[in-house]
């Protein structure tokens, strides 16, 4: 009677203890939960060119975390506004603003895009990929969703 209760004492705490540790060693769901981050006053945003403007991300992986920076365009596109990601779509390098061109430059490999993301020459297989944007009217700022 003794070894049965010693048994299931010893299984029980057993089973408990796995079960702590497995809550510890399981990651957070870290999810692709998308946020809204400042970009630009409208105040600020020139009316001739698009704007470059760097935005922290947050990312978690499991227990580890790292703040990763992403560079967006934000334009004007008629009465309202564009928000471009400054990656190119052939191997992930920084485009810029040639101010003299009027375009969007790779310096990597040559790509080309026009201003309103489209390519024009280079490998890039598609545009530069436009991001959701929302003008927050308590503020007068752009806001990008990443």
């Amino acid at each position: 009677m003794l070894g049965k209760i010693v048994s299931w004492s010893v299984g029980l705490i057993g089973t408990s203890l796995a079960g702590l540790v497995g809550l510890a060693a399981w990651p957070k769901a870290g999810g692709t939960a998308r946020r809204w981050r400042r970009a630009v006053s409208l105040f600020d945003l020139p009316p001739n060119q698009p704007m470059p403007a760097v935005l922290n991300e947050r990312h978690e992986d499991g227990w580890y975390a790292a703040s990763k920076q992403a560079v967006v365009f934000i334009d004007r596109e008629g009465r309202g506004y564009r928000a471009l990601s400054a990656t190119c779509q052939h191997l992930g390098c920084s485009v810029h603003w040639d101010i003299s061109k009027q375009q969007f430059l790779c310096p990597c490999h040559g790509g080309v895009y026009d201003r309103e993301g489209r390519v024009v020459a280079g490998p890039p297989p598609r545009p530069l990929e436009r991001l959701n944007l929302r003008v927050n009217q308590q503020t007068s700022d752009i806001e990008v969703e990443l």
